[in-house]
């Protein structure tokens, strides 16, 4: 009974990093292909000159 308890945690365990950083990837994965080749190509902020 005690291993039975200790396999259920570990896979409890396992099963919520894995879910935890499918979702991270998820979300972060589109947002780093859609920028980066934005990124490369042409400067974040420009920079202006003050007009009086």
């Amino acid at each position: 009974m005690f291993n039975a308890n200790i396999a259920r945690t570990v896979t409890a365990a396992l099963c919520t990093i894995i879910v935890s950083a499918t979702c991270v990837l998820g979300a972060v994965g589109p947002a780093i292909a859609t920028n980066a080749p934005s990124n490369i190509m042409a400067p974040i902020a420009a920079t202006t000159a003050i007009v009086a």
